[in-house]
């Protein structure tokens, strides 16, 4: 090949994936200014339990809300699973939740969360090695660790088989959870305390730091999982998965946690009988 032809070549490659890299940009935006359909909309009302929670303004919000996150979002169905429109439109459906404050939709959604990867059921994860400071060895546990829902770097992994138990009432909520943890790397600084309004920072800095030491003294608590006394991070996740799934519960045993979420998601859960 002649050597001037190498500066065309490579003219022409940069000229072709750009005008492909285009027509994605404008496929994209097209399906992300389509409404849901009225079938999708009557799904997502019929199948998660929170919806009867919105008024008619945050209902709307949260139908484009749900839009913008199925679609730029990459989907992986793992371990054989049959991932489909419909789980889909749960697993975002449910995600969504979490960001309906006022002007949400003007905001990045989830951005540490680039894709969701969906199992069939609880899913196995490498041992852990664990490094010892005092002698440099390591401490190997032998056996894979069994999870039904996980967040690392850039996705979400979740078990499909516990994202419906929690759509029938299960009290535990693993897309609730994840993206709670999600929510909660958007602010490095500390764990545990998402971004926020200013004027929330104080009440949610006395409020959960109380609640999870008292967590962390009970032995038998009576909502909140035992799991959320681990880390902060984790009971942001389960105080979060209590006031989605168990609201009145929260409500009569951590009345200040109750109305500290209610302000913080903007999403006021049905008063208790």
């Amino acid at each position: 090949m002649p050597i001037w032809l190498i500066p065309a070549l490579a003219a022409g490659l940069a000229l072709y994936l750009l005008g492909r890299w285009w027509r994605q940009r404008r496929r994209l935006a097209g399906r992300l200014s389509a409404p849901l359909s009225a079938p999708e909309r009557e799904r997502l009302r019929q199948g998660i339990p929170q919806a009867d929670w919105l008024d008619g303004a945050q209902r709307e919000r949260w139908f484009a809300q749900v839009q913008r996150f199925r679609h730029s979002k990459r989907w992986l169905a793992c371990g054989g699973h049959a991932l489909d429109e419909e789980q889909r439109l749960l697993i975002a459906g449910l995600a969504c939740l979490l960001r309906l404050q006022p002007e949400a939709e003007l905001q990045p959604l989830f951005p540490a969360v680039r894709e969701i990867l969906v199992y069939p059921d609880a899913f196995l994860v490498p041992p852990l090695r664990e490094p010892l400071a005092d002698d440099g060895l390591e401490l190997v546990d032998d056996e894979p660790d069994e999870r039904i829902g996980e967040q690392g770097p850039g996705q979400v992994v979740l078990s499909w088989a516990d994202v419906a138990a929690a759509l029938a009432g299960d009290p535990v909520n693993v897309v609730i959870h994840e993206f709670a943890h999600a929510l909660d790397e958007e602010n490095p600084a500390g764990e545990g305390a998402p971004p926020m309004p200013p004027e929330l920072a104080a009440e949610w800095a006395e409020v959960m730091g109380a609640e999870y030491a008292r967590l962390q003294r009970h032995r038998r608590p009576p909502v909140l999982d035992k799991y959320g006394a681990q880390s902060p991070g984790e009971f942001f996740g389960v105080v979060s998965e209590a006031y989605f799934q168990q609201p009145a519960a929260l409500h009569r045993h951590h009345p200040a946690l109750h109305a500290l979420l209610a302000r913080y998601y903007s999403l006021q859960a049905p008063s208790p009988t």
